[in-house]
């Protein structure tokens, strides 16, 4: 049940640089660089976020719709293939409830044993696992973190679109070899609201980020509710 998640978010981050940019009515018509720049300032304050979408990494559908402090507290839904989890993190701990397709899919041959022990238990995630990444957000935020420019293609700054209600200037450009577009708000703070990443890399898809710096209401699971299944040898 190996997902590369840090993978998926170092291949889903436009190539930013650090530093900072301005804002205002102008901003569409700054550079591409100095765009980025403000992006890369503006997204290094952000302490919270919901994030949505569909990637496709070696033929392995993964969907996100979580939402993730810089804290490491985390909720939400995970799904891989055509199977899903519930996740729950609170930066010390992290537990997942997969549906049966998920277990059906992801640990086929012992699949009717662990439901069996599972029942409707919460599973706990061994630390440092790649679920328990995708509640880490520190990890995601350092990727705007770049002094280095690694475009590789021409690089645009294709005008202004809307993106959930907001004005967003949509840049396109190639890193590595892969095509990306990502769209940034016009009004300050400069957040990333959506990235599409296309041909040309190992992961390919489309994320949204939204609800910035909101409250995250986590709700854990009791003790009688968790189960660990390391401890079972499962």
């Amino acid at each position: 049940m190996r997902v590369s998640t840090r993978a998926a978010y170092a291949a889903g981050m436009l190539a930013v640089v650090t530093g900072c940019g301005g804002g205002g009515d102008a901003f569409a018509d700054k550079s591409f660089k100095e765009i980025t720049r403000a992006t890369s300032a503006d997204m290094q304050d952000v302490k919270s976020l919901h994030m949505s979408g569909n990637l496709t990494q070696e033929s392995q559908e993964l969907g996100l719709d979580v939402s993730v402090t810089t804290d490491g507290e985390c909720q939400g839904e995970i799904s891989l293939g055509n199977g899903s989890a519930q996740i729950v993190s609170t930066g010390d701990a992290a537990w997942m409830k997969p549906d049966h397709v998920f277990w059906e899919e992801q640990a086929p041959d012992q699949a009717a044993q662990i439901e069996q022990t599972v029942g409707d238990k919460w599973v706990v995630v061994p630390s440092g696992s790649d679920f328990d990444s995708f509640c880490d957000l520190d990890s995601l935020l350092d990727s705007f973190d770049d002094d280095t420019d690694s475009s590789d293609g021409p690089s645009k700054v294709e005008g202004v679109e809307s993106v959930g209600g907001h004005d967003a200037v949509r840049l396109s450009g190639k890193s590595d070899g892969q095509d990306m577009s990502a769209w940034v708000a016009v009004d300050d703070p400069h957040h990333m609201l959506k990235l599409v990443l296309g041909d040309g890399g190992d992961t390919a898809g489309t994320i949204s980020f939204s609800a910035f710096d909101e409250p995250v209401d986590v709700k854990t699971p009791g003790p009688s509710e968790v189960i660990d299944l390391s401890s079972l040898g499962g």
